[in-house]
């Protein structure tokens, strides 16, 4: 039992980069650098104004605005972040998705702990020419290489730099819209790709290139994880909305990448680009989940659908929530066409009677026929509706370090200002950070009546964080085993659903044969 308990312990330390002086996947040293790699939504395009001007002690940027784009001269001079006005926007996410990760950082982890907060890359492009590999005119060497060259050069002698988190925002190009993506693929006289599998082949390729080269540039240990966003509002193109399935599957499928709150119940310009409000907003939802992610080691997971069940005229599609119960949310962005649902049975649009929330995780859907025996495809938060929907989780369990500024005088106008459960815009008030449904496409066969959606093949564990009970999924042992993470075993079962309430409150690891998963009990 001893040596299992070394080889355990061990591999926690590969697995969960368990090292002296981290917490989670941060490394100890000078500086701390969250990067984002995106198009035009790290820009803060089209916000007529910045708002997060305040100077927060210890949080810088490299030159005058926190971000470098493939014709910006670049800077090794780390100033005060703030967000900075251009000529074609102003409000960047990553500066609020900054200050609020180091304030929880300095608040529990290491008082006086340094950041760098940048953005990296150009608005309106192909994943193609975001690529490594791009030889059309590519954004890959001279903006995301430059910005790791321009930080290590920021460096005095004997100061150290790490990046535990890759944020990456693209996807909108690679949809159906020709103008988008023609001509935009890895070489020259090739269009960018607009379907599922190769947009997740090109990711997969992407992630690990960047995660590689920081690692190489910045001599760290610990591979950055990889938070990626899905593509949503007015950009969607095709029911089946294959770049933001693409998004959503690719999370689920590589235990290193995390798939982030969705935006499209912020405060846009029509189903695009988000308002200055919406843009801060968004960079403290990241904040957050990094926080959580990285420093707590919680698995964190958006509220996402995980069985669809088709019987008669009704369809029951049980969620993932984190924070139960479901609600459809009507005031905080306006109310979509059934809360953002549409059905189709053989291509075509079917009419629905009603949509509702049932046992706090489930959503009923009620068509106004028998869909039994006919193919029928399930879209939340697709082109019907912009991009948009309804439904959120409950979470009260966070206060937002900022406010809803006013900003009813500017000649801009946000489509919707989000309002309270009464009708009151939020001005002054705090952002609400529920946890808000992925957009999704799930077809079910004629044949079978109910469907799984297809997770990662590898052993899961859910909920996670848990209280009482855990559920075990892919579990191809016999027998499960719970140790503490250094290597007591404290319950094992051949049963897939256990209980966990007599446990005390810590971390703990799952195993089953040769898998082993991480969970938190709370």
């Amino acid at each position: 039992m001893k040596t299992f308990h070394s080889f355990l312990f061990i591999l926690c330390c590969i697995l969960f980069h368990l090292q002296p002086g981290n917490a989670g996947n941060v490394e100890d040293t000078d500086y701390i650098q969250i990067l984002f790699y995106e198009q035009s939504l790290g820009m803060g395009w089209e916000a007529p104004r910045v708002i997060t001007t305040e100077l927060v002690e210890g949080n810088y940027m490299l030159g005058d605005m926190p971000m470098i784009r493939s014709w910006f001269p670049g800077s090794t001079q780390l100033n005060p972040l703030v967000a900075t006005l251009w000529e074609s926007g102003g409000e960047q996410p990553v500066v609020s998705c900054t200050n609020v990760f180091s304030g929880l950082y300095r608040e529990n982890v290491k008082a006086g702990q340094k950041f760098i907060g940048m953005f990296a890359g150009e608005g309106g492009q192909t994943i193609e020419l975001f690529s490594k590999e791009c030889t059309n005119n590519g954004f890959y060497e001279p903006t995301f290489i430059k910005l790791l060259d321009r930080t290590v050069s920021a460096m005095k002698d004997g100061e150290t730099v790490s990046c535990p988190a890759i944020i990456y925002v693209q996807g909108e190009f690679n949809y159906n819209q020709p103008d988008w993506y023609e001509g935009k693929g890895l070489t020259p006289g090739t269009d960018g790709t607009t379907d599922k599998d190769e947009y997740k082949r090109l990711l997969l390729i992407l992630k690990n290139n960047m995660q590689a080269d920081i690692m190489e540039k910045y001599g760290q240990q610990n591979k950055p994880l990889f938070f990626l966003y899905q593509c949503s509002g007015a950009y969607l193109r095709d029911i089946d909305i294959p770049i933001s399935m693409a998004q959503l599957e690719f999370a689920r499928e590589n235990d290193d990448v995390i798939l982030l709150n969705p935006h499209y119940a912020l405060p846009d310009y029509y189903g695009g680009h988000l308002s200055t409000n919406g843009y801060r907003w968004f960079g403290e939802m990241i904040g957050k989940t990094l926080y959580d992610v990285l420093v707590d080691e919680k698995m964190y997971r958006p509220v996402q659908p995980e069985t669809f069940t088709l019987e008669g005229d009704k369809i029951t599609i049980e969620y993932h929530v984190p924070a139960p119960p479901l609600v459809f949310d009507t005031w905080t962005t306006p109310k979509a066409s059934y809360n953002g649902f549409s059905v189709y049975n053989d291509h075509t649009i079917t009419v629905l009677k009603s949509v509702e929330i049932v046992d706090e995780n489930k959503v009923v859907i009620t068509a106004n026929k028998d869909l039994t025996g006919k193919e029928v495809e399930i879209v939340y938060a697709g082109t019907r509706v912009t991009g948009t929907g309804n439904l959120r989780d409950s979470d009260d369990s966070y206060t937002s370090a900022y406010t809803y500024f006013d900003d009813s005088a500017d000649e801009y106008k946000e489509s919707y200002t989000p309002t309270d459960e009464n009708g009151n815009k939020i001005y002054g008030q705090h952002y609400p950070m529920q946890n808000w449904s992925v957009g999704f496409y799930h077809k079910i066969s004629g044949s079978s009546s109910v469907n799984t959606v297809q997770q990662n093949e590898k052993m899961t564990v859910f909920p996670n964080p848990a209280k009482d009970k855990i559920e075990i999924r892919n579990n191809k042992a016999e027998a499960i085993s719970i140790f503490t993470l250094t290597g007591i075993e404290v319950l094992t079962t051949k049963e897939n659903s256990v209980h966990i309430s007599s446990l005390p409150d810590g971390i703990y690891l799952v195993k089953s044969g040769s898998e082993v998963c991480r969970i938190m009990k709370e």
